[in-house]
């Protein structure tokens, strides 16, 4: 009698639990048909923590696979990066460097003088990388250059003498190479005097005691222009002695020089 008790209890709980699922079942389609539509702020209020916690999901996903890309791609995106801007910098630095000397050479072709063919030739090896006071310049025979053609630098100054020339350069040697022999005259003065080239940019000269040079006097090449070849620094004589040695250098400083100017004889 208990055990058919027990399983009418069963059978009852059983059917009232289907009623249930039944009823929730049906509620919750009309529900969803909009025909129960007093019921849609229960219904967004129940569904709403389901949507967040979607949401949050998704968003998580995301930042999770975001991170993986970003950890995986980072080293490649650095090194592209890196090398854009080496390559910008590349091209600025030439860009500075053509800007430079488009400015030094329209200043520089200021100052040439017009009446005379001057060849434009640049330096190629300066006195600390060629023989003693000598350089090596970018232009030959190939450009009409010939042995003894004197070689100016800021257009206007002298500095030397074409000694060799080759198919596409030529060996120039500077009047302050030791032991080199050039004419000038002290100005303001038609004395003549011969400066023997001492190296490293500077000459001396032996002249009779009584002839009139001070310190910042200038020499100048023979010519019909004045063209500066050495301004004196220092005299030095002895009262017995009939001579006196002067001391010279030239204008200009043939290490800050990249640009020289050829005038063919």
């Amino acid at each position: 009698m208990i055990h058919q008790f027990l399983d009418k209890k069963q059978i009852a709980q059983r059917k009232k639990i289907i009623r249930n699922v039944i009823g929730f079942g049906i509620f919750f389609i009309l529900v969803i048909l909009g025909i129960l539509t007093w019921t849609g702020k229960i219904f967004h209020f129940v569904s709403r923590p389901v949507w967040k916690a979607e949401r949050s999901i998704s968003n998580g996903l995301y930042n999770i696979n975001y991170l993986v890309r970003t950890k995986a791609s980072i080293s490649n995106e650095n090194h592209n990066l890196i090398d854009e801007i080496s390559s910008l910098r590349a091209t600025m630095t030439d860009y500075q460097i053509l800007k430079d000397e488009n400015n030094q050479l329209k200043e520089l072709l200021g100052r040439i003088p017009t009446k005379n063919e001057f060849i434009l030739g640049n330096i190629l090896t300066k006195p600390n990388r060629s023989p003693y006071d000598t350089i090596i310049i970018d232009i030959g025979s190939n450009n009409g250059v010939r042995e003894n053609d004197k070689v100016y630098a800021d257009g206007n100054v002298p500095i030397g003498n074409i000694n060799k020339v080759y198919v596409n350069s030529s060996l120039v040697t500077l009047f302050t190479n030791p032991g080199q022999k050039t004419e000038g005259f002290i100005n303001n003065s038609n004395a003549g005097v011969l400066l023997t080239g001492r190296g490293g940019g500077n000459f001396e000269m032996i002249i009779p005691i009584e002839l009139i040079a001070e310190k910042g006097t200038i020499i100048y090449l023979p010519g019909s222009t004045s063209e500066v070849l050495a301004t004196i620094d220092e005299i030095i004589s002895k009262p017995s002695d009939p001579f006196k040695k002067v001391l010279l250098s030239s204008p200009i400083n043939v290490q800050n020089l990249k640009w020289v100017e050829i005038k063919k004889n």
